[in-house]
């Protein structure tokens, strides 16, 4: 009795063991799981707050795009606008071009024309040229000549220089004399009025005497 009663103590105290051991086990593995949930969680709310973030940038992106493609609308209104002015203005260059190559064709003919001149001329250039080479020996003869006439002028104008001192002294002179004479004129004006009235006073006295004296005749 004894021993069966030992061994259903044993079977006990082992169905305790398990079940303390199954209870630490579940309780080990739900604090894992827990533990795992709560990381989870955490990554979730990490995961949630980038993806907001995410959003905000896309939707930022998204208002800029928007005000792009209104800014390109408008920017190709306005290239439509100027494409159909540039249509005009290349039709009214197209007529400038027609314009111009008459022209063209025009100053082609001139420019024939001014070769057939220009070969005329050249051959009137050697002509000139021939004679320019004579005026340049005529040149450097009227140089030598110039230059012995410089030599001349020099020493007629020292002479004039000569002649102009004289002149000056004579000028001097003639000024002297003429001072002189206008003053011997003055004299001679003052005798003539000094005889002028001794003449009255003496044809004054005459006529007082009854038999004038010769000199009253």
């Amino acid at each position: 009795m004894s021993l069966i009663g030992r061994s259903i103590n044993l079977a006990l105290a082992l169905l305790i063991c398990l079940s303390v051991a199954g209870t630490a086990g579940a309780t080990l593995y739900y604090q894992e799981s827990v533990e795992e949930l709560d990381a989870e969680n955490s990554q979730l709310r990490h995961e949630n707050e980038q993806l907001r973030e995410d959003l905000q940038s896309t939707e930022r992106d998204l208002q800029r795009t928007r005000q792009r493609l209104q800014d390109l609308n408008e920017s190709l209104s306005t290239t439509r606008s100027d494409v159909s002015q540039v249509s005009e203005n290349l039709q009214e260059t197209e007529g400038q071009l027609e314009s111009t190559q008459d022209e063209l064709s025009s100053t082609r003919q001139s420019l024939r024309d001014a070769q057939e001149r220009v070969d005329e001329l050249e051959g009137e250039v050697q002509t000139l040229e021939s004679r320019n080479s004579q005026l340049r020996s005529e040149v450097a003869d009227l140089e030598t000549t110039n230059e012995d006439l410089r030599q001349e002028r020099d020493e007629l104008q020292a002479d004039v220089e000569d002649l102009n001192d004289e002149v000056s002294q004579l000028e001097s002179e003639v000024t002297t004399l003429e001072d002189q004479l206008q003053r011997r004129n003055d004299r001679i004006q003052q005798l003539e009025r000094e005889n002028d009235r001794l003449r009255s006073d003496l044809a004054a006295v005459c006529s007082e005497v009854e038999d004038p004296p010769p000199e009253c005749n």
